[in-house]
């Protein structure tokens, strides 16, 4: 499955290097993923340290890891057919799914669709809340822990640094980055709107996901008056606690929680309904129909559509945040527009300079020879320097000579293509300052100015 969002606009065509052949990317997202894979990948939180550990046992090189609670990608800088295999076998085995069935669920990407996989990754247009800012610091992080490693090498850490690079200007020069702040924005409008003060209100988180932390970390900033998490991993609930503040509940005590909260955010994702018609209308009967606002931020829902027929429960999902937001639909894909319009600008700026630099060594060894050639003609002229310079344009110019008369007695046609690259390096703009019936033709007219040039 192809984990590129739907909305992706045209960007001019990428010219193409062979220097991306070997970038791939192996990996699943919330996006692709199946409920069980949600279940354990995507809930449980993997032992990076262990995985990069076993990759540096056994020999891998040019590898980072990007893993967080919506994805979990292998970015490989140089792969043989076998890697695909290695790499899907270790998600399998942290997803506790078989192979097969990981590789429905799973995509792979190579070249320059790997190249723009990772750039939107980083630039969060493949995020479930597009313009979400916490991807950027952790792809920098998980390049930083792999490189830290030795598992990284120059190609991937230049591939690694043009994507942050990237990211970096669509959060500057789109407004993509508001589409977060937008949608937390509805979210504090229309909680206002059912409970008025909010600082008097109890907010609970259900799981641990992004979006649910944005928003919680949205609601402390305006001031509540007690955040509450819980999660079935007790060591998931305490590492949000210790990121967001707030108090831990048990996962044995979630019908008490709901009856207790004003907002409850939900994203745990795991493909069950947590939040049901009984629970909830239980805890409702509790509170005497006090309001009660839920904001379903999970791709799996959470919440049972029918909760939002109960008295008192107020039910919100991202897409109804996203239509109370004044930019509304048009702005957001004008914003995914210009942001992905920024990505083809930076991918088609690194892949020209990674092409480019591939000339680099031949300039370097022309140099060399022409600085040798430059010290002989000093040497044997006594430094005169028009008799001197006539002499290095004569030997600078031999070999080109003898090599384009060569191949006009060959090839004709090869032969005037030859020409128009020699204009080409030496930036002549028409050659007829060198051919035509006037002059006798390049090689002629090349020939009679070395002979007045040579010395006995």
């Amino acid at each position: 499955m192809n984990s590129v969002p739907p909305f992706v606009p045209e960007h001019p065509l990428i010219e193409h290097s062979d220097q991306f052949d070997q970038l791939a990317i192996v990996g699943v997202s919330s996006r692709t993923a199946g409920r069980r894979l949600r279940d354990t990948l995507f809930v449980e939180e993997p032992d990076y340290s262990t995985i990069l550990t076993k990759l540096k046992s056994e020999g891998k090189q040019s590898v980072v890891l990007i893993a967080t609670c919506e994805r979990f990608d292998f970015v490989l800088g140089q792969f043989e057919r076998e890697d695909i295999d290695y790499y899907q076998n270790i998600i399998a085995q942290e997803a506790n799914i078989d192979l097969e069935s990981l590789r429905k669920q799973s995509y792979q990407h190579t070249g320059v669709d790997a190249l723009r996989h990772l750039f939107a990754v980083a630039s969060s247009l493949d995020s479930l809340i597009v313009g979400e800012p916490q991807i950027l610091g952790q792809v920098k992080e998980c390049h930083r822990v792999s490189r830290d490693l030795g598992l990284t090498d120059s190609f991937l850490d230049s591939v690694l640094n043009a994507g942050l690079v990237a990211a970096k200007r669509v959060r500057t020069e789109t407004t993509i980055a508001q589409q977060p702040i937008s949608l937390a924005s509805s979210a504090l409008q229309v909680a206002r709107g059912i409970h008025g003060d909010l600082a008097r209100c109890t907010v609970s988180l259900i799981g641990s996901g992004e979006v649910g932390e944005l928003l919680c970390q949205e609601f402390n900033s305006v001031g509540i008056g007690n955040l509450v998490i819980t999660h079935p991993k007790i060591g998931r609930s305490q590492t949000a606690s210790f990121r967001l503040g707030g108090k831990v509940c048990p996962w044995d005590q979630l019908d008490d929680l709901i009856s207790q909260s004003d907002i409850i955010l939900s994203a745990y994702g795991g493909g069950d309904h947590i939040l049901t018609v009984t629970n909830v209308g239980v805890a409702l009967r509790k509170r005497k129909r006090k309001p009660v606002f839920f904001i379903d931020t999970t791709a799996a829902r959470d919440i049972a559509l029918g909760v939002n027929d109960l008295s008192g429960a107020y039910f919100y999902n991202l897409e109804d945040l996203e239509n109370v937001a004044k930019q509304g639909k048009v702005h957001r894909e004008a914003a995914m527009m210009a942001a992905w319009k920024v990505l083809g600008d930076e991918m088609q700026a690194f892949i020209r300079s990674k092409v480019e630099r591939q000339a680099v060594p031949a300039i370097a060894v022309i140099r060399k020879h022409f600085e040798s050639l430059r010290s002989q003609v000093l040497l044997e002229t006594e430094e005169n320097a028009d008799v001197a310079t006539r002499l290095l344009i004569n030997r600078l110019l031999h070999n080109p000579q003898v090599v384009l008369k060569e191949i006009a007695r060959e090839d004709p046609e090869g032969h005037v293509l030859f020409e128009q690259l020699l204009y080409r390096f030496f930036g002549i703009e028409t050659a007829l300052h060198c051919r035509g019936k006037e002059d006798g033709g390049l090689a002629e007219n090349c020939e009679s100015q070395e002979n007045d040039g040579k010395e006995d």
